[in-house]
């Protein structure tokens, strides 16, 4: 049976990113909440950031909106911020704020809750980075979808309420995904994942290699594809093993409420 109670734990922290976001909730695991990101006041900037090599960049602080990343120019960022809200009060409540050294840059939402008129406001934010592919991400407690387009060194992401998409990223650290997981493997290389406590559809695209050890433990769902060339094997009442060739690769997934689908695209 099932070990539920990370799963729990995840899906409260992701709640929580909600309400603070103003969504509209729907129930877990069945209608997913509603995440307004088109709302009438809204203004934008753009800023560019010079880095060192492998420079850190995190993304925190209850971003209510999608976050999209993608591969551009060495020892460059570039950082493109939408906001929205309701009414013009309410995107005045709030702001995107990037903390910038050579080494590392942070974003952060903040809301302005000293005043009173600013505790629930109706707002998004929207995130489009380029960032060198030797960049080393962490993201946290996003209120909407993540898609890393990629090539980056490392992608590190918990609290996650939207649909998680990787497509090229050398290692893989993810926690507590609300709404599923679509992981590409062509650009790890060597590469190595660890995804934990995921509420939706795992699906694994492992293109043209032959060296993937992939190890799935407290499964509430099931194993629906995987290619031919790979063994399955059951280790213990809700574990697994698929193995490809030298399996030098290792992918560990636990706590998942929804299928695994493994395949070559």
């Amino acid at each position: 049976m099932m070990r539920t109670a990370p799963v729990k734990r995840s899906m409260a922290t992701v709640f929580a990113v909600l309400l603070a976001s103003v969504l509209v909730p729907g129930a877990w695991g069945q209608a997913s909440p509603e995440l307004i990101t088109d709302y009438p006041f809204r203004d934008s900037f753009a800023r560019q950031y010079p880095t060192e090599r492998s420079p850190r960049i995190e993304i925190k602080g209850g971003i209510s909106g999608p976050v999209t990343i993608s591969s551009g120019r060495t020892g460059t960022v570039d950082v493109a911020v939408q906001r929205t809200a309701a009414t013009q009060w309410e995107l005045d409540c709030h702001e995107v704020k990037i903390d910038h050294r050579p080494d590392l840059i942070t974003i952060t939402q903040v809301q302005f809750t000293d005043r009173r008129e600013c505790k629930n406001i109706r707002a998004s934010q929207t995130l489009t980075l380029q960032v060198p592919s030797d960049a080393v991400l962490h993201v946290s407690t996003i209120a909407g979808d993540l898609e890393v387009i990629g090539p980056v060194k490392r992608v590190t992401a918990d609290s996650i309420a939207g649909h998680v998409h990787i497509t090229a990223a050398g290692t893989v650290d993810l926690d507590s995904l609300a709404r599923g997981l679509s992981l590409g493997l062509a650009g790890a290389s060597p590469g190595s994942a660890t995804i934990d406590s995921v509420v939706g559809v795992v699906e694994l695209d492992v293109a043209d290699r032959h060296d993937i050890e992939i190890r799935v433990n407290s499964l509430q769902g099931e194993i629906t594809s995987f290619p031919p060339d790979f063994v399955r094997l059951k280790v213990n009442d809700d574990g697994y093993l698929l193995r490809s060739g030298s399996g030098r690769t290792p992918l560990s997934i636990s706590s998942i409420n929804g299928d695994v689908v493994v395949r070559r695209k």
